[in-house]
């Protein structure tokens, strides 16, 4: 920029006697030499390259300080000798200056007749006396302009002087004069239009006269049922006497074809009715159908959103139920433990089946009343036992159950600010996206550190919002976790989302952002997650669906969580 500055400072300090006078005059002749090699118009404040070539300063600052020119700039020359154009080396050329401002030009109103051809330098002083100067005429409307010595005799014969009307000494455009007088003007004598009897007065007097002139033409009243006649009021009153005949056939001919447009009217209207009638009945079944199908519609939404909540959310509630319910005693050697209990009840309960049976055998091989009845006595607890056992059996196999499902998401979770998530049948799960089965899904969660944020994944297979049915949408989930507590909040880690590449493992799609901290989705959550944040369109599936990204219909997404900052150790 001060680079800038030095060259445009060439002509600043030039005096006033160097530079170019202002405008664009039409010069008499204008040689090569005095052209611009870049706009190839009258150099304006001549400046010279170290290769001798002179252009406009203006038009060289633009070349050298042009953004778009990376590269070095040349001389626009093109000759063997031109060089590299360098600010500080730019000199002003003061002679072609000098000559430049000498040229001769014409006069600016050449046009209007001024015959002078003068240096442009004393052009400006000239045109402020050039007695050929257009001069504007001053009536209103008029668009002329004229020399000095020739305006004085327009304005007298100015198609736009005003003038003076002779019956109403309104002032008027000469032009308009006849055309007021003719057509407007109030007090302009004219004659009935009529050609009556009436003496010629002011128009506004003669239009009250022809009101109720006797030769004003009439309609016959009979021209609704045909009847063409036009005339006098005098001329009317022979006609209605001359074609009474002729207006009693119309008078009949006419209320017959009212009759008989009335019919047509009638049967017309009885349609009209009876269609009514239908589509009024068709409306009430589509109506009926309208609402029995939007009370379907509306409890097939109630199902699917439902189903999603079920399908999506049961996982993630169930883990946090878990976490919730057991603590980190939950090692894999309590399950060990557990799985040994349950041994032990298994071989105590078939100990006592064995029991069972063989006071049953005995009690059968003694045959009587009193051994079947001692028999009784003998099993009835241990069948109680028996069944006790088979109820804490049962107990203890759904809490096997729930620990296995918890140390499968223990074994997934990571506790480095770091996902990595598999999603193994694309096509079908993209398929259930599609069909809106299965709109989304949600990843494990993971942990900035052991007791740090707790966050997930969310995956939009067909894409969600801007990107549905065109791209895959990725977004972040930040989870409520055991210790929210004693973190920082809003949420402000930097987020990194990634569809790996799983050809050259060098083109990974990936996108970052820092989280808004006004944002709701970044705030401690209060519910079990909060709003989703990311991108909808994160990767078009044209992109997606290669070899690059696309494997063994199995797609890789990681997150990467920056733990910079974060005030709670893990």
């Amino acid at each position: 920029m001060d680079r800038s500055l030095n060259l445009l400072s060439l002509t600043s300090n030039v005096p006033a006697s160097l530079q170019t006078p202002p405008g664009d005059p039409e010069f008499v002749k204008l040689a090569a030499k005095h052209r611009c090699l870049i706009c190839h118009n009258v150099m304006r404040d001549a400046v010279m390259t170290q290769c001798g070539h002179r252009m406009c300063e203006g038009c060289l600052t633009q070349l050298l300080f042009d953004p778009q020119n990376k590269e070095p700039v040349h001389c626009p020359g093109k000759e063997d000798v031109c060089v590299q154009l360098k600010p500080e080396e730019i000199r002003g050329d003061n002679g072609t200056r000098r000559e430049i401002r000498k040229l001769p030009v014409y006069c600016t109103y050449k046009a209007h007749g001024c015959p002078e051809k003068l240096p442009w330098k004393d052009l400006m002083t000239h045109e402020s006396q050039c007695k050929y100067k257009p001069v504007p005429c001053p009536h209103i409307g008029c668009e002329a302009q004229c020399s000095e010595d020739k305006i004085e005799a327009h304005i007298k014969n100015c198609d736009y002087r005003p003038v003076r009307c002779r019956y109403c000494e309104e002032t008027v455009p000469f032009s308009l004069q006849t055309d007021h007088q003719e057509n407007t003007c109030r007090k302009a004598i004219i004659s009935c239009l009529f050609k009556c009897d009436h003496e010629p007065g002011p128009r506004e007097e003669i239009e009250i006269h022809m009101q109720t002139c006797q030769l004003r033409p009439q309609e016959c009243k009979f021209k609704s049922m045909g009847c063409q006649f036009v005339g006098s009021e005098r001329d009317m009153q022979k006609h209605n006497k001359d074609a009474a005949d002729e207006h009693l056939q119309m008078i009949t001919m006419y209320t017959a074809s009212m009759d008989l447009q009335s019919m047509e009217m009638r049967r017309e209207l009885q349609d009209i009715s009876a269609e009514r009638d239908t589509f009024q009945h068709i409306m009430e079944s589509i109506q009926r159908d309208s609402t029995m199908l939007k009370d379907l519609v509306e409890s097939i939404k109630v199902g699917q959103k439902e189903l999603k909540v079920l399908k999506i959310v049961e996982k993630t509630e169930r883990i946090i139920h878990l976490e919730k319910k057991v603590d980190d005693s939950a090692k894999k050697e309590v399950v060990d433990k557990l799985g040994r209990d349950v041994q032990s009840v298994k071989d105590r309960q078939s100990s006592l089946a064995e029991r069972v049976n063989q006071i049953e055998r005995s009690g059968f091989t003694g045959g009587g009343t009193g051994s079947q009845q001692n028999l009784q006595e003998t099993t009835g607890p241990l069948v109680n036992q028996i069944q006790q056992h088979d109820r804490q059996l049962g107990l203890q196999d759904i809490r096997l159950a729930e620990l296995d499902l918890r140390f499968q998401v223990l074994e997934t979770a990571s506790y480095s600010g770091i996902l990595m998530w598999k999603i193994r049948d694309y096509s079908r799960r993209k398929q259930e996206a599609i069909s809106g089965r299965t709109v989304s899904l949600y990843s494990q969660p993971f942990y900035t550190s052991r007791f740090g944020y707790k966050m997930c994944a969310r995956l939009y297979l067909n894409g969600d919002g801007m990107g549905k049915g065109t791209h895959l949408s990725l977004f972040f989930v930040v989870m409520r976790g055991e210790y929210d507590a004693l973190l920082p909040w809003p949420f402000q880690q930097k987020v990194t989302l990634l569809l790996l590449d799983q050809d050259a493992g060098a083109r990974h799609v990936s996108d970052t952002f820092r989280p808004d901290p006004t944002s709701t989705s970044f705030k401690r959550p209060t519910s079990d997650m909060n709003i989703a944040s990311g991108c909808p369109l994160f990767v078009s599936h044209a992109v997606l669906e290669t070899r690059t990204y696309l494997k063994d219909d199995t797609i890789f997404i990681k997150v990467i969580v920056d733990n910079d900052g974060i005030n709670a150790q893990g």
